[in-house]
């Protein structure tokens, strides 16, 4: 049989050296696969916003982040989306990142926070009463205390430390009555939607802040009820959310290896688990990871994560929940640094564990309220990723999970149970589609019978051409650490050519994907 060219005919006749390059044999091992994330969150959009940090993007488009802080100028400083991007960037400087804000639905409201201050000072005291340790989502705004000074003079000054802040997402007026004796700070999220009563407000995080005796503070929520002068103080209020059913539009046609963003209601957890399975399947192959957080406490997180049949409970092997409390980074910000530091990592190796990974940029909750070991464990049958806090207070992933817990019959099925394994198998697809496409694919090659005598040069595959190219490049990935027991693979592999169509060919691979070493139990049988 005559060797197949491409550009070269047979009936050519004006004499020369004529020569085609065919690259169908040229990949010997792996291809390179970058991976992208995507960034969903909201801009910044308020009366009050200065003029400086309102951002230049408009809403439902895609934007490239390159580099640190380019997020601040197309979405607003200290808007959501921005947050979340330069948090990325801290963790993540390589993966290549793109990010859009969507709108909030009609009829959104601010949401608020309103701190009523009231001082008794002893004038006769000259000397610094103290300071007022404020923290606004990991921001400090303290505000020193002055003798003499009266609780409406602490509410201006912190008025101006807080406008003064530009990474600050609220805005701050102070007011006064009572003679002074009584002052009143209104604190307005600068961008709309329920995702501002997730806005953290904190006195005295760190160890040894206490409220100074001459003061007091305490908040009135915007639903009328009031709190104490404790240390966690609350938004409330805000209304309205976004619908990302919106943003799939926008990336209809583009594969985001990761999707991260901080709407936890059900409708949105929905709609991105829905997208994300259709972009699983094989006719899609867009394959992608969303990653989300939700602040609760122990028994709030089983509520709203735990799969239940017919239940509001989460199971989808593509998305990531993550549960933490009393951190003063808002749930963009965990969601955005989980996700950067999964990227980078899964990239380099779709089959490593994330454990005890470091999350830069993120306070860690305070001693009292963080989960205990019995708890993250529940968590880890819930579809909730854990996390612990080392002694230097880095916040460290303990173990990142999909939310896939139960089968349709409502038995436990750890198939999916760790990212690793939809991450590796989204490896092992890519590199066979992009091996067989160039070797057969591409070239334009005839299918034929087994038996049929390919010469050498003819583009003619057979089914068993086909196994030992599939046999290579699975080599290729055991060598990587991607799969095991690579025989017991050979032995169970079938190629064969499709009995109903003869123009197909069908491959079953029976991987055995390679596992983490998690766990190490010893037992220390002692002698006397």
């Amino acid at each position: 049989m005559a060797i197949s060219f491409n550009n070269i005919p047979d009936t050519i006749r004006t004499p020369n050296v004529y020569m085609e390059v065919d690259n169908s044999r040229a990949l010997k091992g792996l291809v390179q696969n970058p991976h992208r994330a995507l960034i969903i969150g909201q801009k910044l959009g308020h009366s009050k916003t200065p003029a400086a940090q309102v951002g230049a993007a408009d809403n439902d488009i895609l934007m490239a982040i390159t580099n640190d802080n380019l997020a601040d100028g197309f979405f607003g400083i200290g808007s959501p989306a921005a947050r979340m991007c330069n948090i990325f960037k801290l963790n993540n400087p390589n993966t290549e990142l793109h990010a859009m804000t969507l709108l909030v639905s009609t009829g959104d409201v601010h949401a608020s926070c309103n701190l009523e201050f009231s001082t008794a000072l002893n004038e006769a005291d000259a000397s610094v009463a103290g300071t007022y340790y404020l923290m606004i989502n990991g921001l400090q705004c303290y505000v020193d205390i002055a003798a003499g000074e009266s609780a409406a003079d602490v509410a201006t000054n912190l008025e101006a430390i807080i406008n003064s802040l530009d990474a600050l997402p609220v805005w701050a007026s102070a007011s006064h009555y009572g003679a002074g004796s009584h002052g009143h700070l209104l604190l307005e999220a600068m961008y709309s939607g329920t995702l501002g009563n997730e806005i953290d407000i904190r006195a005295n995080y760190y160890q040894g802040q206490v409220i100074p005796s001459c003061f007091s503070a305490s908040v009135q929520r915007a639903s009328g009820a009031g709190t104490g002068g404790g240390s966690v103080l609350s938004f409330d209020g805000g209304t309205g959310t976004v619908h990302l059913d919106s943003a799939w539009a926008v990336i209809d046609n583009d594969q985001y290896h990761y999707i991260i963003q901080p709407y936890t209601d059900t409708t949105n957890l929905t709609a991105i688990e829905d997208e994300l399975a259709d972009r699983f399947l094989p006719l899609n192959d867009f394959q992608g990871h969303g990653f989300t957080m939700i602040r609760d406490s122990h028994a709030g997180l089983t509520t709203r994560v735990a799969a239940t049949v017919g239940g509001a409970g989460r199971n989808s092997p593509h998305n990531t929940i993550v549960g933490a409390t009393g951190s003063p980074n808002g749930v963009d910000e965990w969601a955005a640094a989980w996700g950067a530091v999964a990227a980078w990592n899964l990239n380099n190796d779709p089959a490593r564990p994330l454990h005890f990974l470091k999350l830069r940029g993120l306070l860690p909750p305070k001693i009292e309220d963080r989960y205990s070991r019995d708890e993250r464990d529940i968590h880890l049958y819930d579809g909730i990723s854990t996390h612990i806090v080392d002694t230097g207070g880095n916040v460290l992933i303990e173990r990142c999970i999909t939310t896939y817990q139960k089968t349709p019959l409502n038995t436990l099925d750890p198939s999916y149970l760790d990212i690793q394994t939809p991450a590796t198998l989204g490896e092992i697809r890519y590199q066979y589609k992009a091996r067989m496409a160039l070797r057969f694919l591409i070239p334009r090659f005839k299918l034929a019978d087994n038996s049929f005598p390919v010469q050498p040069g003819s583009k003619v595959a057979r089914p068993k051409d086909v196994r030992a190219e599939t046999i290579a490049l699975f080599t290729l990935l055991r060598n990587k650490g991607l799969i095991e027991n690579l025989d017991d693979f050979i032995d169970n592999l079938i190629v064969e050519r499709n009995e109903t169509d003869r123009n197909r060919v069908d491959v079953l691979l029976p991987a055995d994907l390679i596992n983490q070493f998690r766990i190490l139990a010893g037992n220390i049988q002692f002698i006397l």
